[in-house]
């Protein structure tokens, strides 16, 4: 129904707007959003607005600004219940409540105006100002209990007092190769419950490890 309302509209903000609203007509009823935690790096980034405005699990999707959704993103075969925020945040609410987010800090990120596709030599990057963020996970996060090498690269799980698991994924800057530097990108992906951090052949091993399993 989301995808056809989609078809029917012109404009992707137009569209996304639609697809907040509707999801959060769907909502799990009774999700107490002022008791749930919130994503990791919304209060920084409310303060940075000055709104003091951020987002909780399991809050109802509807709620989300309609200026704050950037793109919509596709999950699977489905598109409108994964959203990209103006801060580079992505959320997935599949029933209509928000259940994960993921966030990427790469040292270096392109130009504004520019897309990664269109990167070609090294005065196409900037220093991402919020790579300073990695300093803070301990903070932001919640302290590493487990962490193991995963493909070139390793993984690690960060467990916070108020619920929230984030598995933090460390691999090779994407422009190492043109700023000529050896860096590291992280991927962060958080949630309540750990079903829905995804990579299951590798969660219930970190969360053993960290004696939650």
């Amino acid at each position: 129904m989301i995808r056809n309302l989609c078809r029917s509209l012109r404009g992707a903000g137009i569209c996304a707007m639609a697809v907040v609203i509707m999801a959060g007509s769907f909502a799990r009823p009774g999700a107490a959003a002022d008791k749930t935690p919130p994503v990791p790096f919304e209060k920084l980034y409310a303060a940075e607005r000055g709104d003091g405005k951020y987002l909780r699990f399991n809050a109802f999707s509807g709620e989300i600004p309609g200026k704050r959704i950037k793109a919509l993103l596709r999950s699977g075969q489905v598109i409108g219940d994964r959203i990209l925020l103006a801060e580079d945040v992505a959320v997935y609410f599949p029933d209509g409540y928000i259940v994960q987010s993921q966030v990427r800090f790469g040292k270096y990120i392109p130009r504004p105006g520019l897309i990664a596709g269109a990167v070609a030599k090294r005065d196409h990057l900037i220093e991402n100002p919020r790579y300073a963020l990695v300093g803070q996970f301990d903070q932001i996060l919640g302290k590493e209990c487990a962490r193991t090498e995963y493909a070139n690269g390793f993984a690690a799980l960060r467990i916070k007092s108020d619920g929230v698991m984030s598995l933090v994924m460390e691999t090779s800057g994407l422009y190492d190769p043109l700023v000529d530097e050896a860096t590291t990108t992280y991927t962060v992906t958080s949630a309540v419950q750990p079903d829905f951090i995804g990579n299951q052949g590798l969660v219930p091993d970190l969360m053993k490890m960290c004696g939650r399993g």
